[in-house]
């Protein structure tokens, strides 16, 4: 489900969106990925404050920017980041990005609330536990050596199995642990 949030612009209410397509309509138009933007122009600004950013990083909120409000008003045909800035005069990228970026928040927030299992109000019955352990791969053997709750978190991550993760912990991070 996208999120969308109107921000004024100009004096114009212009309508921002987000979904699962952002990403990779970002990726199409542009050739980057929206999540390492994304961080580095919070960095740059988190480092910068309200001095001036580089020429790259403004760029990058500019597409961002024209991504998010091509998806929020589909039917104003904009060919390109220029032609839709050109409808404003000039704004500040302060004001603006920390909207867009809680507008990002707010989608990312909702894809990962639907990765959840969902909570049921099913009472733990003997069945119950042994459909778990099937669902896991642990026989009647096995359940001598571990308890109930070790059983419960390997079906809950076991639903981690289909999740992409950015980085993962490799041996020597697991060592240095």
């Amino acid at each position: 489900m996208a999120v969308t949030k109107i921000i004024k612009i100009d004096d114009k209410d212009v309508t921002f969106k987000a979904s699962a397509a952002t990403p990779r309509i970002y990726r199409n138009l542009f050739g980057r990925d929206i999540f390492k933007d994304l961080s580095k122009l919070e960095k740059d600004i988190d480092k910068n404050g309200d001095e001036d950013l580089d020429m790259f990083s403004l760029e990058m909120f500019e597409n961002l920017a024209y991504v998010f409000a091509k998806q929020g008003e589909p039917d104003k045909k904009f060919a390109t980041p220029d032609e839709w800035l050109d409808q404003f005069s000039t704004f500040s990228i302060y004001e603006i990005l920390p909207e867009l970026i809680s507008l990002w928040g707010m989608n990312i927030q909702q894809q990962e609330e639907s990765k959840k299992l969902p909570a049921t109000d099913r009472e733990m019955t003997t069945a119950l536990f042994l459909l778990r352990c099937v669902q896991v791969g642990i026989s009647i053997r096995d359940l001598d050596l571990i308890t109930i709750g070790t059983v419960n978190d390997m079906y809950v991550e076991s639903g981690n199995d289909t999740c992409d993760y950015d980085v993962l912990a490799t041996q020597d991070d697991f060592d240095a642990f």
